[in-house]
């Protein structure tokens, strides 16, 4: 059984694929630029039949089984080629929805997958789809590479787009500042934002970027969009580098990733209050355990699949 992942392009993605694929029988799906080439002038001539035709033609020369696994992700399953090598992709194919999506692209694409999963449980609910771990684009084994933040003035930082949330991310804003922290909010303008301010940016973040950031910043910022329920990667980084989180998310309470020295939720007008605020930044971090911090990384969701669809060809690198 081989492992392949179609569309996660993403730096990011790249990243964690690359430490997989040293670790399993893992792969992105292979680069066939001349058939997307040939997609995009015979589409325009023949329209989307000759998909079905390129797609089984991609499969046959990247040589997929069917006892290989090919995973997906919602925001890349629909473009170029994509649509035609997953119809005719032989194997077990899985969707890993990561973002919140609407009944008509779960009516879309159901009948193409043999297993839909989410990290939202209250979407998981609502759409019928599987619930699964949040997972870190960093490896378990990596945590030891990466270096310890140095010591400086406290800091908070916040990294995303607007999704209707300045409004509360400045609110949060005065009140860090209050508690003597400085204030590292990069808030990227979108459709949403209505008026911008010192802390609105017009520019991508890159990952590596965002990364080094991360790892130089005391406090890690969450700010749910509305209706969202699952984790964003903030909890996650904030548990492998041994940051205190503050969130709008009330479900991290009862999460493994949750302890009151770690997380402190704004839910509520009395949690929006500076000497409380205060009280939580001058407590002394909780390490979490090993074992909490593997269910959320890489290996583990791909562990999770595996046990569920398949079996690994190769054992994975022992974990120490």
């Amino acid at each position: 059984m081989a492992i392949y992942f179609l569309g996660w392009t993403a730096q990011y993605e790249q990243r964690f694929v690359s430490y997989l694929a040293e670790r399993y029988d893992v792969g992105r799906t292979p680069d066939r630029k001349g058939l997307v080439r040939l997609h995009r002038i015979v589409k325009k001539i023949l329209g989307a039949r000759c998909a079905g035709l390129l797609g089984r033609l991609y499969c046959k020369l990247a040589g997929f089984s069917g006892s290989d696994m090919l995973i997906c992700n919602e925001g890349q399953i629909h473009r170029k080629l994509n649509p035609a090598i997953l119809e005719a992709f032989p194997g077990i194919r899985i969707l890993v929805v990561r973002d919140l999506v609407d009944s008509a692209f779960l009516t879309r694409w159901r009948s193409h997958f043999d297993a839909i999963y989410s990290f939202d449980q209250f979407q998981c609910a609502r759409l019928g789809m599987q619930v699964m771990n949040q997972f870190l684009p960093i490896g378990y084994d990596e945590k030891r590479m990466v270096p310890v933040c140095a010591d400086g003035s406290p800091t908070a930082l916040f990294i995303g787009r607007d999704k209707h949330r300045s409004r509360s991310l400045l609110a949060l804003a005065e009140l860090l500042k209050a508690c003597d922290y400085e204030v590292d909010f990069r808030i990227l303008v979108d459709d949403s934002t209505q008026e911008r301010s010192a802390y609105h940016i017009t520019s991508l973040v890159s990952y590596a970027q965002s990364l080094a950031s991360t790892l130089s910043a005391h406090v890690l910022v969450e700010m749910n969009q509305p209706g969202q329920a699952g984790f964003t990667l903030r909890p996650l980084e904030a548990a492998y580098f041994s940051k205190k989180l503050i969130t709008t998310n009330p479900a991290i309470l009862q999460s493994s990733l949750y302890h009151p020295n770690n997380v402190y939720v704004l839910d509520g007008p009395e949690t929006w209050d500076a000497e409380r605020l205060r009280a939580f930044l001058e407590s002394d971090f909780y390490p979490l355990s090993k074992e909490t911090i593997f269910e959320y990384s890489p290996d583990y969701m791909l562990e999770f699949l595996i046990s569920r669809h398949g079996a690994a060809v190769r054992e994975p690198a022992p974990r120490s």
